[in-house]
């Protein structure tokens, strides 16, 4: 679906006669560009999330699993593109609140990934140890990505609107992003990630057979000592 789809346009594209009929870039007004993009990136999420699972398809031929990440990248790196051509949201306007958001975002996704591939191959692990590694791989990825969901959510003042209603807001206010606090949980999560990375990529444990969940554990640890840096 998505070879043909990008072979279509840019056929119409080189071909001159048929650009001027069909010109694929201004169609309703750039919509559909726009539309076919994030169909492509949903496409993409779900057929990744199928082939790179445990035991999936993606595992007998590495192939299928960088060009299937690949593909994902690209589509939402071209729907960025598309947003930023017409002043739609993009990803770095979502993420310009301050020096650390960025980070906070590739945490929250890295740990998504690690809690999911876990939750996973719980099914098909067959010794106890293997099982051991899984439930912990998943609770590094749920702790992680409820730290860094909150610090999202404190960025965009969705938890300081809904603290305005409460008492004691004033004293709140140290939960905030950007100080002391956000500092603390960040070098938490960093040494949270030290030991995740350790007891989940050593010999024989589950990252080991689980590319997405070994890649995904180091992103997270790298990730979040760019936090680290830019506070």
């Amino acid at each position: 679906v998505t070879f043909l789809t990008p072979l279509f346009i840019l056929f119409f594209d080189f071909v001159s006669c048929l650009r001027n009929k069909f010109d694929f870039a201004t169609l309703w007004d750039g919509k559909l560009e726009g539309y076919t993009l994030l169909v492509h990136v949903l496409w993409w999420t779900f057929g990744t999330a199928f082939m790179t699972k445990a035991g999936g398809i993606a595992y007998e031929a590495l192939n299928v699993y960088f060009s299937s990440w690949a593909s994902l990248f690209s589509s939402i790196h071209l729907l960025d593109l598309w947003g930023g051509e017409k002043d739609v949201l993009t990803i770095r306007e979502l993420t310009r609140l301050s020096i650390t958001l960025p980070a906070w975002w590739a945490v929250f996704w890295s740990s998504i990934v690690t809690f999911a591939s876990a939750a996973d191959a719980i099914r098909i692990v067959q010794t106890p140890s293997a099982k051991k590694s899984c439930e912990f791989a998943v609770a590094v990825g749920v702790i992680s990505a409820i730290v860094s969901a909150f610090f999202i959510l404190q960025h965009y003042e969705f938890l300081t609107c809904c603290c305005r209603c409460c008492e004691g807001f004033e004293t709140m206010k140290w939960l905030s992003y950007g100080g002391w606090f956000e500092l603390a949980c960040s070098l938490l999560v960093n040494l949270w990630f030290i030991i995740g990375v350790d007891q989940l990529t050593s010999a024989g444990q589950i990252s080991s057979t689980i590319t997405g969940e070994g890649k995904s554990a180091f992103g997270i640890l790298w990730d979040d000592d760019g936090d680290d840096e830019g506070m």
